[in-house]
């Protein structure tokens, strides 16, 4: 018996590859079958309402120890950068096509879930912009979604099989890194005459 995370986990990953997945398709995708599942979800609505509650979960946890470093300096900052952008890939399929789908979009409680990792994820950039550890001429707001699109550029780039699982982490978090750090400053020249 699969237990509720690995069906919800296994139910975005089925959906993220094709978002207009039946049922019947869905619990193919997962190896179990649509009786068993529409005894959990009586309708896919009910399904893609835990899916979302799910990724708000793991979302979560991914961003609860960004509120222990808003205080941190400069090198604790970059290790918690750090440590986001890889805890955040593995849940990349679920946020990402939970932020799309306009069923769960229209659910309120989804919606002041992702408002409220957005502060709590805008605060943190911002924090790391005082700091002098990414660019203070994009908006933090800016930094988040780029951070989501490359996470959901590498869910796609695995789906289609052209990055392996363990490659994304470096190719994430070095295009990450290299957009949001500050610009190098150009060697000062000589003095004017």
């Amino acid at each position: 018996m699969v237990n509720e995370e690995e069906l919800l986990d296994g139910a975005a990953r089925v959906l993220a590859g094709d978002h207009s997945a039946s049922m019947v398709q869905i619990a193919a995708g997962i190896g179990t079958s649509r009786a068993t599942l529409s005894r959990r979800y009586a309708t896919r609505e009910a399904l893609l309402k835990a899916v979302a509650v799910r990724a708000i979960e793991v979302v979560d946890g991914c961003l609860a120890p960004l509120d222990l470093t808003r205080s941190a300096d400069a090198a604790a900052f970059d290790a918690a950068i750090e440590e986001l952008v890889v805890a955040l890939m593995p849940a990349a399929h679920l946020y990402g096509f939970t932020s799309r789908d306009a069923t769960v979009l229209a659910d309120p409680e989804f919606r002041a879930g992702v408002d409220r990792q957005d502060q709590q994820a805008v605060a943190f950039l911002a924090h790391g912009q005082r700091l002098g550890r990414l660019r203070a001429d994009l908006p933090p707001y800016w930094i988040w979604y780029s951070l989501w699109g490359l996470l959901d550029a590498a869910a796609e780039g695995v789906r289609d099989g052209h990055f392996a699982p363990r490659q994304i982490g470096h190719l994430v978090l070095t295009s990450f890194l290299s957009g949001t750090r500050p610009l190098a400053q150009p060697p000062a020249g000589p003095p004017a005459p």
